[in-house]
């Protein structure tokens, strides 16, 4: 109210000060206008209150208005203020004094605006020279007031002199203080705006009342919206205005309302702009505290981030081809059949991985020796890509070129270690298992390279045992050696080979493990091979979120055949679901219907009903993950070979009119009905876990009664 009359004066300045000590000075002025108007004065006294009453406000003019504005650095305008007002009040007291009690607290309005305009020390000076003053009148014009009342009023120049002189020192040390300190914040939010204004992403800053006090250059050009505009705004229309903007504005607004439950909340989002233009934006919305923890608002950041998305898309389509180049080469290293064993069934398979930190290294092999033993190669090689996949041919072949003079999988493997350290790669190196098998005697020598160890499952005692003879990776030590161990495999024991890319498969950080593995082997150890690999793939594939198996899988699972299906061979195969493989099942059919001594005829209306099983397969049998594969079983019940083709595709139920002989002129649709015409039973299960179709063919088996 004081200062609402002298518009831009700020409060506590020295202009304020002085003008509180006009209106001090005026209001003493009128004061006694008042005192004359109601006062019995004698006609004389009232004239010369009247006249100096009078002066006093042409004084008070004067002084605040021209003198006082051109105080500058000339400290006598202050002095000759106080001696101008000191003798108006001097001569007021000595007129009045003597009809008009307390008069003499006319000189307290001198003190108190000496002290609003010249601090405490001028004051006390002021007070001095009022209580002087005020004696030498009284001395001039009449007896001295009595002690009492010199005390008191001399007490009160005193007390009003002292509030005055520090309430006005007060006031202007706090309003330079102010001053500064909004000096200094100005200068700091011009340097920070300039800094917002020079940074890549857009930033908007609300106070905790949710009033936008911050807008960059950069959210105004990114955004299109006028920083200016939206300052001193709610925030939630300069939100509305952005999600407008956007693909999903409701999903956007949204966002926001988790605030209002938890206003200490951290927002991270994507946002699809679709105004100005397409862009892919990255918030981040989180509170700004002050030294003491206190809300005082939210930082919202906006990232255009619609190149780096675009180059990762790119990224990770040329790593992807990569892989999948990677993958089909590394298809293409691994052996095209198992090989076909006495008393031994014999599986492999294989995983290729998946996902952007897929590594394709891993390789098994089946090297035929010359005393008739056959030796299991299982390698895992570092790094990832093409070049890993390199590495591991380059592995395979140097292991069958030694092979050739060397069966002892010890010193097999010293040759190894020796060559692959001759490379001269300190950064690759190879781990890799050999298992020399003699499958007459079902004995088993191995070395290991620093690979997992391979499990056997003893269908005696139904335990599992590790074989943890090995050493070193290849290529690591140039004076590496090896040790080979030896152990019997009795009628129904399993043996089982694997890559780490099964114990290391992934679940949000934590592996599958040694544990889960050997759990499976011993539940499953007691069945087929072929049923025991596809356990462990099942789990593994449970296990790992899709797309996320970052390392390939290898597989070999060797099985003595127990004595009670001496009489009555099984034999299983597993591989990749794809049409290129349907030679390889007839090749593996052909072998088994060998090995029986079944007739050539007999032998060609298998392979070809086999066949059309296999491509209907291939065709409607392929799993929508992306990994398919085929599971064919031979089985010889009596005179009954019984052969199954399953596949893991979402399942297929032939029409009712397939059995039928087609049209002549139809361009496919024979297969059911080959399949019918060549063998004695066809069966087909379909369900969510893929298509089994069974083939029943009685074969005339020599020896057999």
């Amino acid at each position: 109210m004081i200062a609402r009359g002298r518009p831009g004066v700020q409060k506590g300045s020295f202009r304020w000060a002085a003008h509180v000590a006009e209106l001090t000075g005026w209001g003493t002025a009128l004061l006694i206008v008042a005192v004359l108007a109601i006062a019995d004065l004698q006609p004389s006294t009232f004239k010369q209150a009247l006249v100096l009453d009078a002066l006093l406000l042409v004084w008070l003019g004067v002084y605040f208005r021209i003198l006082l504005p051109r105080r500058g650095a000339r400290p006598w305008i202050l002095w000759l203020g106080v001696a101008g007002s000191l003798a108006f009040a001097s001569a007021i007291y000595g007129v009045l004094r003597g009809e008009v009690r307390s008069v003499q607290l006319v000189f307290v309005a001198v003190i108190a605006a000496t002290g609003l305009v010249g601090g405490l020390y001028p004051t006390l000076i002021a007070t001095a020279l009022s209580a002087a003053s005020y004696l030498a009148v009284a001395e001039l014009t009449g007896p001295l007031p009595n002690a009492i009342a010199i005390a008191l009023n001399c007490g009160i120049f005193v007390l009003s002199g002292s509030v005055a002189g520090l309430l006005g020192s007060e006031l202007r040390s706090h309003y330079k203080g102010e001053q500064e300190e909004h000096r200094l914040a100005t200068a700091v939010r011009h340097r920070l705006l300039a800094v917002l204004d020079a940074v890549d992403e857009a930033i908007v800053f609300r106070t905790s009342e949710g009033v936008v006090r911050v807008v960059n250059r950069r959210a105004g050009d990114l955004l299109e919206v006028d920083p200016e505009a939206y300052l001193g705004e709610p925030g939630v229309e300069l939100l509305r205005t952005i999600a407008r903007k956007t693909e999903d504005p409701e999903g956007f607004m949204e966002t926001f309302q988790q605030v209002r439950d938890d206003p200490l909340v951290e927002l991270r989002v994507q946002i699809e702009q679709i105004i100005p233009e397409r862009r892919q934006l990255r918030l981040y919305s989180g509170p700004a505290t002050d030294d003491a923890g206190e809300l005082v608002g939210r930082i919202d950041v906006y990232t255009d981030v619609t190149e780096a998305v675009a180059r990762a898309d790119e990224v990770e389509e040329l790593y992807e081809r990569a892989r999948k180049t990677a993958e089909s080469y590394q298809r293409g290293l691994l052996p095209e059949a198992v090989p076909s064993l006495p008393r031994v069934s014999l599986v492999a398979h294989y995983i290729p991985a998946a996902g952007t930190k897929a590594v394709c290294g891993d390789f098994y092999d089946f090297v035929s020796l010359s005393d008739g033993k056959v030796a299991l190669v299982l390698g895992d090689v570092s790094g990832i890509g093409p070049a890993a996949a390199n590495d591991a041919a380059l592995a395979r072949y140097s292991l069958k070129s030694f092979a050739a003079a060397e069966t002892d999988p010890a010193r097999l493997l010293d040759r190894m270690n020796a060559h692959v350290y001759a490379q001269g790669r300190s950064e690759r190196f190879v781990r890799m298992l050999v298992a020399v098998l003699n499958p007459e005697r079902a004995v088993l020598e191995y070395a290991n390279a620093g690979h997992v160890p391979p499990v056997v499952y003893r269908a005696g005692t139904q335990e599992v045992e590790w074989l943890g003879e090995g050493g070193i990776a290849l290529g690591v030590e140039s004076d590496a050696s090896y040790k080979a161990g030896v152990i019997d495999l009795e009628p129904g024991d399993t043996l089982v080979l694997y890559t780490d890319g099964v114990t290391e498969a992934p679940r949000f950080g934590r592996p599958f493990g040694q544990g889960h593995f050997m759990d499976i082997v011993k539940d499953y150890g007691i069945g087929s091979p072929g049923e025991l690999v596809q356990a462990i793939r099942r789990s593994v594939d449970a296990w790992v979120p899709d797309g996320e198996l970052r390392d390939d899988i290898a597989l070999l699972v060797c099985q003595v055949t127990p004595d009670t299906m001496l009489g009555e061979p099984v034999r299983e195969l597993v591989l990749p679901n794809e049409p290129s493989r349907i030679s390889e099942v007839r090749q593996f059919v052909a072998g088994f219907l060998a090995d029986l001594r079944v007739s050539v005829d007999v032998s060609s209306e298998v392979q070809l009903a086999v066949g059309e099983a296999v491509a209907n397969a291939c065709r409607h049998g392929r799993s929508p993950s992306g990994r398919s594969e085929l599971r064919v079983r031979c089985a010889l019940d009596g005179r009954r070979v019984e052969v199954t083709v399953a596949d893991d595709g979402p399942g297929y139920v032939p029409p009712a009119d397939s059995y039928e002989l087609p049209d002549r002129f139809a361009s496919g649709g024979r297969g059911l009905f080959l399949m019918k015409a060549m063998m004695d039973e066809v069966d087909v299960e379909a369900s969510d876990d893929g298509t089994v179709v069974t083939l029943v063919k009685t074969v005339e088996v020599p020896g057999l009664a």
